[in-house]
């Protein structure tokens, strides 16, 4: 045992002699689960709150005031700017402006200040009155919270107020066919009646839905920066991790090669505890690569909560030794499909090809890009063929579910019977010439 341990120690400070290794192992990794991460959650969505920059073109429009009224009022996370009253916590981060450009919006919303950016042309009001299509600029940000809360909120606005104009619309034609109007002021003053008597059917809640709120532990709601990073950190942390550990099929050829291999069966150590040194080696640094991601994805909404209020620190669920477990069996898992491609492998060019297409199959496929969640079942059944979606699987139950070492054990018996099934073939393959 000791022997195969030095061969570990040995092959790990070779690995790490390289300045270029401490690139691809630590920088490469945080620098694309970080970038990712913050895209995916919306720069932490200033804890739960969406801001909507509004510009309104028709101040003196009716219908446009109860277009902005009905959208600010479709939930209380959506905070609309300029807000009404400047307050000192200045939600919209204005600096204290009463007044905001389309540009200044424009700008906002490409720096993430603002989620969203909403603006009624001139002459709305009396436009969608007289029956024209009316149209409103709407944009908003890649954060899939604001395509679920303030989309809904505008386009429900939208159809609410259409609703009420074609409406009343319907009643004048209705009452012109029957009964036509002396005048114009008398047939705009029936369909002002008939708007507001329509408004009025619109907001008097035909039917009620009781809402309940049950109270949760803090650390249990997925804000923002939760939802982004809880994905992108894993989910980085699998795919580089596997990246790494598969090379070491790239090492056993380069040692054929080289007659390293060769040599070492010369020296009084077993060909087992070789080949167990070596596969060691990889695992721990499978292991200090993923500790280490986890640790900087920690680090990083640490302090960037002290910064910005939008971000929470990264909640990695209550049972460290769980998560843990799921590092080590997948470590475990890509270290013996490494080994069995590198008895498949002849040389390195070769390898490097064939490792970069199965890493790059395997990461996507399994989740560690995206959530399975989002993509049609038949994909995820065809994507639970990797063992990268096991691994992503039980990285969400700890992480977004909060469960325990109980709740993960199928997913990490799937991901062992994986690295069974490749160590079984590895070694019934590997020639150590």
């Amino acid at each position: 045992m000791q022997k195969l341990i030095s061969i570990a120690i040995k092959d790990t400070l070779v690995y790490f002699r390289d300045p270029g290794a401490y690139i691809g192992t630590f920088v490469i990794p945080v620098v694309f689960a970080l970038f990712i991460g913050v895209g995916i959650g919306g720069g932490g969505n200033n804890g739960g709150t969406f801001r909507v920059d509004v510009i309104n073109n028709d101040t003196e429009g009716v219908l446009a005031a109860d277009f902005i009224q009905q959208v600010a009022g479709a939930s209380d996370r959506i905070q609309l700017c300029p807000q009404a009253t400047v307050t000192e916590d200045d939600p919209c981060r204005l600096d204290g402006a009463a007044t905001l450009s389309a540009e200044d919006a424009l700008t906002r919303l490409s720096n993430n200040v603002t989620n969203a950016y909403l603006e009624i042309p001139t002459g709305f009001s009396d436009g969608l009155a007289a029956g024209q299509p009316m149209n409103i600029i709407f944009r908003t940000n890649a954060n899939a919270g604001t395509q679920t809360v303030v989309s809904q909120a505008v386009n429900a606005a939208a159809v609410r107020l259409s609703g009420t104009v074609s409406t009343a619309k319907v009643a004048v034609d209705t009452v012109a066919e029957v009964l036509p109007f002396s005048d114009d002021a008398a047939r705009e003053s029936f369909q002002t009646s008939a708007f507001d008597r329509a408004a009025a059917i619109w907001a008097s809640t035909p039917f009620e839905v009781q809402v309940v709120e049950a109270s949760v532990d803090s650390s249990e709601t997925v804000s923002g920066s939760q939802a982004g990073l809880g994905q992108s950190v894993p989910g980085m942390g699998s795919m580089f991790v596997m990246f790494t550990v598969l090379f070491a099929a790239i090492t056993f050829i380069r040692e054929r090669k080289n007659w390293t291999m060769q040599r070492l069966i010369t020296m009084p150590v077993t060909r087992w505890q070789i080949l167990g040194g070596k596969i060691l080696s990889y695992f721990v640094i499978g292991m200090i690569q993923f500790l280490f991601l986890f640790g900087a994805g920690l680090l990083f909404t640490t302090v960037m909560s002290q910064i910005n209020s939008g971000f929470t620190p990264l909640y990695l669920g209550r049972d460290p030794l769980a998560l843990v477990m799921v590092m080590a069996t997948f470590t475990l898992c890509a270290t013996a499909l490494g080994m069995l491609l590198g008895t498949l492998i002849r040389s390195e060019m070769q390898g490097g090809a064939i490792l970069n297409l199965v890493g790059l199959t395997l990461a996507p496929l399994g989740g560690a890009w995206w959530s399975l969640d989002i993509v049609p079942e038949f994909m995820r059944v065809v994507g639970h063929l990797s063992p990268v979606a096991w691994a992503m699987d039980a990285f969400r139950k700890l992480i977004f579910e909060n469960a325990t070492l109980v709740n993960i054990l199928p997913e990490l018996g799937i991901l062992l019977a994986f690295t069974a099934l490749f160590f079984a073939l590895g070694v019934r393959r590997f020639k150590y010439d």
